[in-house]
């Protein structure tokens, strides 16, 4: 499903030609095909929106304690991602993926990002598809796994347990066709 984004803060109309944006009165739109995290939609979201139990399978505990809530929420992932962005801006072949980027827009995306494949049921990642985020980047796959390293060792140094570690980087690494070249 496509929508119009407003440039300036990001909010999705509703209007399939919007002349302004409802929150901030911006001019300009971009069309959003959605994302890969709004595709596959996430039972716990699902489990508020329809009021019944999220499902239970081999990624999730029986008392539907997300990986979301069980690790503090959003403040601690924006440490983790201010922690993550830090290494990857310390390393000069990752760091220059990152030439003209507005970081603290992206750390706000990561945040939201990292909260969706954590569980958080309250909001679905509603930025552009990481295929288009980041095909103008022509990501190596060996940079790829760098930064998924990366990764990895900020969520264990940050007392993410082992397991939900791994749960994590499965998920990251279901991304990997369309961030990488």
């Amino acid at each position: 499903m496509t929508s119009m984004v407003c440039l300036k803060c990001g909010v999705a109309s509703d209007e399939v030609k919007p002349m302004r944006c409802a929150k901030c009165g911006g001019k300009a739109f971009y069309e959003s095909k959605g994302s890969v995290f709004a595709s596959k939609p996430n039972p716990y979201t699902q489990a508020v929106v329809t009021g019944q139990q999220a499902p239970v399978d081999a990624e999730s505990s029986a008392d539907t304690v997300t990986l979301f809530e069980k690790y503090g929420g959003v403040p601690t992932i924006a440490k983790l991602v201010r922690a993550f962005h830090k290494e990857i801006m310390g390393r000069r072949h990752l760091a220059a993926y990152f030439d003209g980027i507005d970081m603290a827009h992206l750390a706000d995306h990561t945040v939201k990002y990292m909260a969706y494949v954590m569980g958080k049921p309250a909001e679905i990642y509603t930025g552009r598809d990481m295929y288009s985020a980041h095909a103008k980047f022509h990501i190596h796959g060996m940079h790829f796994d760098e930064v998924a390293d990366v990764l990895k060792d900020i969520l264990i140094a940050g007392g993410v347990a082992k397991p939900d570690v791994a749960l994590i980087m499965r998920r990251v690494e279901s991304l990997r066709e369309m961030i990488a070249v």
